[in-house]
């Protein structure tokens, strides 16, 4: 995991990633029990989502909900990750659409709430408008 977010610093790297199934490996690397595991794989998809290749085989594999889950991850920095992620998704019409698409709208306004942390709340905020 720490080679791949290593790796996914170089552009073609991480475009030769992305031509594999990877994304859905570290995807599924979000359920792990490992709390530094489940960070390197948020702070991998964060890169992910910072390239256009990576957006649009993010939003079209419907990653957006399984990213939302990290939501509730007791561990500060993955959730600040998986909010980053999705406001690098926003910025371009398809993304922001499918987030919409995906009701994340809904989770936000709960996660608004009863978020403790004053930096993630102000990506929630970010990410709401």
């Amino acid at each position: 995991m720490i080679e791949i977010n290593e790796d996914f610093h170089q552009a073609d790297k991480l475009n030769i990633a992305l031509e594999t199934e990877l994304l859905v490996q570290l995807v599924g690397c979000f359920q792990d029990k490992n709390p530094e595991i489940r960070e390197l794989a948020s702070r991998a998809i964060l890169k992910v989502a910072g390239t256009e290749m990576g957006r649009v085989i993010f939003v079209s594999n419907n990653l957006i909900e399984v990213t939302a889950t990290l939501f509730f991850d007791e561990v500060k920095k993955i959730r600040e990750n998986a909010y980053r992620t999705l406001l690098n998704l926003s910025e371009f019409t398809f993304g922001c659409q499918a987030i919409i698409d995906a009701d994340i709208l809904r989770v936000l306004v709960d996660k608004l709430v009863g978020e403790q942390e004053a930096e993630i709340l102000v990506l929630i905020l970010e990410l709401m408008n």
